[in-house]
């Protein structure tokens, strides 16, 4: 039976769902209850089965049966057929309806490798319920292999199997060796908070698919459908979470913009926090001169501009932007650049004059007083319509006045009036659903969506929009599913090692999420002391690598130029997304892999990371655990960046002693029989954002390219010829694309290794040709 709980005044049902594998192949018979005692649907990913004996059902992926039992919300259901409708398409579904009219699916969609569940509320009582949260699945895993060899990901970190946890959004359970296991999360969070908890019961791991709705009424006769949750099984739990994250795109029609590089003035010292105009306009003059070249683009001002802490309407007279903000944003532009602006959208201060009359614009406790929430301010209510006018206002001025197209949208918990939980990130109490918003129908979430949209809508196309932060109140990692181009997904940070590899932890955990769903931010590219050089050429690698966002926090004109260098060598960011190849083994994942290219283009980076700040590492990686393609031979060459070395002929293992605090970043290619191109100078990635093309000609020895060369910076491209040395380069050319800025290049064979130097006045795409001669050995 459903269980019963009692909330001003209303009851509440807390109901419990557990995850079915749902789907049919070929025509679906008419819906109509049935009493049937077994089902059976497939899709080709997955085959579940239903026993409406014992109410339960299991689930097989190939051959592997990942969901041993399962049971749905309460008992008493009568199963069908059915075809169903949402954003991830047409699918077929096994539906079990109840007496009081609602149901339970278990649905199946084209291409979608997951099981996925919905539940629909149904309220045929003549009072109005209230619902907090809903148990929606309950599922003991049947996964092969001993539970204890298990290590479990969830939004707050790594754990054993058998440590109960209750995580944000999503949990992976997998094996670190084989990186077998399953995915389960919440697909859609239109109007709850999805969490997944994992306890151990029977020695066997058991999910529970819980939606948090905080204060979602129904009215007498009203029904209203839940939110989906999905959970599959993968032989590479990488691939599945990644799946998972491409899911949630599909279901909200993701299409990302490209990510843009550049600086925020918080971090900066000296000139931190908003810095002043005329600091701003230097940095930005500088940033034009000598780094736009390298794919710079943002110049965003933080917190400091505002006329007060908790109100955005204009600058302060006195403060660091005596002129306001317009002048600022016209300057960046005229540069080229693109100028950003950081705010709290959803927290104000109620106290301020523009608000005397307008009280009813915050959310309310119980006691009729506003809500505050930590730091954020007061919640402003965003499902009252003169509230919304006011922030649609705000956001206009910001954006279509004074001319910002890049806003950072700080303290967004405010917006669903829930509590801080800085800076702890496990699952617990934050008082969701306790405000009183204008409009009582809309529960916390939905409103907190409906400010986002609004926000979008305000400011208009071509506007990137960066959330931050998830580190505040998880809650906000699903609830911005679709509505931010990028989120800040790390705890605040310094240029302190320990917070560097907080970030950094924080960041991996999600890592599946960029370019999926959003960009992730793991919160700024810091390289001034304290941090050692080796460190910070660590954090540059790592956001490299990784493809997250890359927003330095330094005062550029003052960097020495070794360091100002690292900004250059990581910028602009690749477009692809790195994995951390050790995600189930370490907290902290020392290895990292970067893949771009199908075929005999793709490219492979590895990064090796030494993250203590003390002791030297001998650090490395089993080639068969990067997944690599059969190339028809076991030998690799590759060159590592930092040490400006070549590494010859390698099969198996590839190890290296790393110093503390550093990384090496190795370019890896399946040894040829004739030259090819390992790496180039330009950028961290070696050959990602610059090699365009690559060619051998076999009949006339040539090794021909192009390649996007910066101006006035010396062009390195090493390549890399065949054991044995029975190949000599001879001769070299390059033909630039500008006629009136004359490209020139420099050919280095000192055998076996090749490098050919190119220089260019200007930013140029070049086409360049090595011609080799095959000696006898």
């Amino acid at each position: 039976m459903p269980h019963f709980l009692c909330r001003a005044g209303l009851p509440l049902l807390v109901a419990g769902l557990s995850a079915v594998v749902g789907s049919a192949a070929g025509a679906v018979p008419a819906p109509s209850a049935s009493r049937q005692e077994r089902w059976e649907l497939t899709n080709g990913w997955i085959r579940v089965q239903w026993d409406a004996k014992s109410e339960t059902f299991s689930a097989t992926a190939g051959k592997v049966p990942f969901i041993r039992t399962g049971r749905l919300r309460k008992p008493g259901g009568a199963a069908r057929l059915t075809a169903v409708e949402s954003p991830l398409g047409r699918g077929q579904a096994l539906e079990v309806g109840y007496p009081d009219g609602s149901h339970d699916r278990l649905a199946l969609f084209p291409g979608v490798p997951f099981l996925c569940v919905q539940s629909r509320l149904v309220n045929r009582s003549s009072r109005a319920l209230a619902y907090d949260r809903i148990s929606l699945a309950s599922i003991s895993l049947g996964l092969s292999g001993a539970p204890s060899a298990l290590r479990v990901l969830g939004y707050d970190g790594l754990t054993g199997w058998d440590r109960p946890r209750a995580s944000y959004t999503f949990l992976a359970a997998a094996e670190p060796r084989t990186r077998t296991g399953i995915v389960a999360g919440w697909l859609s969070h239109d109007r709850a908070s999805g969490i997944v908890r994992s306890s151990v019961s029977g020695g066997r791991i058991r999910l529970d698919a819980q939606s948090d709705y905080g204060n979602l009424r129904l009215r007498s006769g009203q029904r209203t459908d839940g939110e989906w949750f999905a959970i599959g099984h993968f032989d590479d739990c990488h691939s599945g979470l990644e799946r998972y994250a491409s899911t949630i795109a599909r279901y909200y029609r993701i299409a990302l913009p490209p990510l843009p590089s550049g600086y925020c003035s918080w971090y900066s010292r000296p000139h931190g926090g908003a810095a002043d105009q005329r600091r701003v306009d230097e940095l930005a003059r500088f940033a034009h001169r000598h780094l736009a070249r390298f794919g710079f683009e943002v110049v965003q001002v933080d917190d400091g501009w505002q006329v007060q802490g908790r109100d955005y309407t204009t600058h302060h007279p006195q403060g660091p932007f005596p002129r306001g903000m317009r002048p600022t944003a016209s300057l960046v532009r005229s540069l080229g650049l693109r100028p950003g602006l950081w705010l709290i959208p959803f927290g104000w201060d109620a106290g301020r004059p523009q608000f005397r009359d307008h009280q009813d614009w915050f959310v309310r406790r119980k006691d009729g007083s506003p809500y505050r929430v930590k730091w954020a301010g007061t919640c402003l209510d965003l499902t009252h319509p003169d509230a919304r006018a006011f922030l649609r206002d705000t956001v206009t001025r910001i954006t279509r006045d004074w001319g910002f197209r890049y806003l950072k949208l700080d303290g967004l918990w405010a917006g669903m009036a829930a509590e801080s939980l800085y800076p702890f990130p496990s699952y617990r109490e934050d008082r969701l659903g306790e405000a009183t918003f204008h409009d009582a129908s809309k529960t916390s979430i939905e409103a907190y969506r409906s400010g986002l949209k609004l926000i979008r809508s305000a400011a208009g196309p071509g506007v990137y929009l960066l959330g931050c932060t998830v580190a505040q109140n998880p809650r906000t990692l699903g609830a911005s599913f679709g509505r931010v181009d990028g989120m800040r997904i790390g705890p605040d940070i310094d240029a302190n090692w320990s917070q560097i590899q907080e970030s950094m932890e924080a960041a991996t955990r999600l890592y599946f999420f960029h370019n999926r769903v959003w960009h992730n931010d793991p919160d700024c590219l810091l390289v001034r002391r304290p941090l050692t050089l080796d460190q910070a050429r660590s954090w540059a690698s790592w956001i490299a690598l990784s493809g997250q966002s890359n927003i330095v926090s330094e005062w550029l004109p003052g960097l020495p130029e070794q360091r100002l260098d690292l900004i250059r060598r990581s910028m602009p960011n690749t477009g692809h997304t790195g994995r951390p190849i050790d995600l189930f083994e370490r907290d902290r994942p020392q290895i990292w892999q970067l893949t771009a290219g199908h075929g005999p283009s793709r490219r492979d980076l590895v990064g090796l990371f030494n993250w203590s700040d003390a002791t030297a590492a001998r650090t490395g990686v089993d080639l068969r655990g990067l997944r690599l393609p059969d190339h028809g031979t076991d030998a690799y060459v590759g060159f590592e960046y930092w040490t400006n070395r070549f590494l010859r002929t390698f099969r198996g293992r590839l190890e290296t002693q790393i110093p503390a605090g550093a990384c090496r970043v190795i370019s890896l290619r399946p040894a040829s029989s004739h030259p090819q191109v390992i790496s180039t100078s330009r950028h961290i990635s070696q050959g990602l954002v610059d090699l365009v093309a690559e060619k051998w000609v076999p009949n006339e020895n040539v090794l021909t390219g192009e390649s996007g060369v910066v101006g006035a910076d010396p062009y390195e491209i090493r390549i890399a010829t065949p054991p044995g040395r029975t190949w000599r380069a001879t001769a070299a050319e390059v033909i630039g694309t500008d006629r009136n800025a004359r490209a020139i290049i420099y050919l280095a064979d000192t055998g076996p290794d090749v490098r050919v130097r190119v220089s260019s006045p200007v930013n140029q795409t070049v086409i360049w040709r090595v011609r080799f001669r095959q000696e006898s050995r």
